[in-house]
């Protein structure tokens, strides 16, 4: 919705057809998706391993690390660090 109304906004300031660009459409979707707090790359990587070790347990870890589990959604580096650490615990995300 947010981005269709952005989309909106810049065909009535260019009075050109405006094609969704892949990029920009990740890039709003991630604008989207901010809260007012976010946690850093830095503070999901000291957490990862405790995360990963909920994960193995089936542990809701959307209840209990939304802030991680939210951040892991939005982040590919630190989602694909994730996947990794699960990997070596041949353990599926």
């Amino acid at each position: 919705m947010i981005m269709k109304n952005l989309f909106d906004l810049l065909k009535h300031h260019t009075k050109k057809p405006v094609k969704p660009d892949p990029v920009m459409q990740r890039l709003l979707r991630s604008v989207a998706m901010t809260d007012e707090k976010e946690i850093s790359c830095e503070d999901v990587f000291a957490l990862m391993d405790q995360f990963a070790e909920m994960v193995t347990r089936g542990e809701d870890t959307s209840q209990l690390m939304p802030m991680v589990q939210k951040h892991l959604a939005m982040c590919p580096d630190c989602r694909e660090e994730c996947e990794t650490l699960l990997k070596m615990l041949d353990i599926s995300y």
